[in-house]
């Protein structure tokens, strides 16, 4: 099965197609842009350097978030409209789930860590079993000194929150905080296809009105409505 993979839930694009044998193209940007003005040129580049024609993508996958908002709703638009197009199944995959998938290192837990700016990170709690990353409990978002409070065990980090934190984790948890290589805290193509996969195999595509962002913080403008509205 091919699938064609999109996470724009950071402001690093991925873009990238992949199979069950492994990922045929795959291209990263960071250039700072709005990921409209690359997203689209980024997967024709995929189509062109995998050698697989549009058509023949069985399915599409996309990271939901938590994430940036506007890169969100311009990654999981755009997935959709070439799933509806195609008439091909699409399935959103969370990138807490996604970065705690690629964690390396043994330890007791697995924390992915993003930036969710005003001083709050994105995260949640995840235990490594039989090879797989499974989750505890609810993500959640909160300050980074919430987050430290709870971990009592060794526990990998991984995220672009790991890396901007990494000090305070180390100066809160001492040698209980553990970080993966650095190229493990970007979600890669291959991940969100095997993840995805999981979901097509198990017949677990969605209609593609339900893969919405998941965004698990109001937005700006939800708040700013639900203040005026006093509530």
């Amino acid at each position: 099965m091919k699938i064609l993979t999109v996470d724009t839930s950071t402001s690093t694009c991925t873009v990238g197609i992949a199979n069950a044998d492994g990922v045929l193209a795959e291209f990263v940007e960071s250039n700072g842009q709005t990921h409209a003005r690359h997203l689209m040129g980024m997967i024709q580049n995929s189509v062109v350097a995998s050698g697989v024609r549009i058509e023949e993508i069985d399915g599409f996958a996309v990271v939901t978030g938590p994430g940036t908002f506007t890169g969100l709703r311009i990654g999981i638009s755009t997935i959709k409209g070439l799933a509806y197009a195609l008439s091909r199944p699409a399935v959103g995959v969370t990138s807490l789930a996604a970065l705690a998938a690629q964690a390396e290192l043994r330890t007791k837990f697995i924390c992915p860590v993003m930036d969710a700016r005003r001083s709050e990170v994105y995260y949640g709690l995840y235990v490594p079993e039989g090879g797989e990353a499974s989750q505890v409990g609810k993500h959640h978002v909160a300050p980074i000194s919430e987050l430290v409070r709870g971990i009592r065990a060794s526990c990998q980090f991984i995220g672009n929150g790991a890396r901007l934190y990494r000090e305070t984790f180390e100066a809160a948890l001492g040698s209980l905080a553990r970080f993966s290589r650095p190229w493990r805290d970007t979600i890669r193509v291959e991940t969100i296809a095997k993840l995805a996969l999981k979901q097509f195999q198990k017949n677990e595509t969605q209609k593609l009105s339900a893969v919405v962002p998941y965004y698990i913080r109001k937005s700006d403008a939800e708040r700013h409505a639900q203040r005026g509205a006093g509530v």
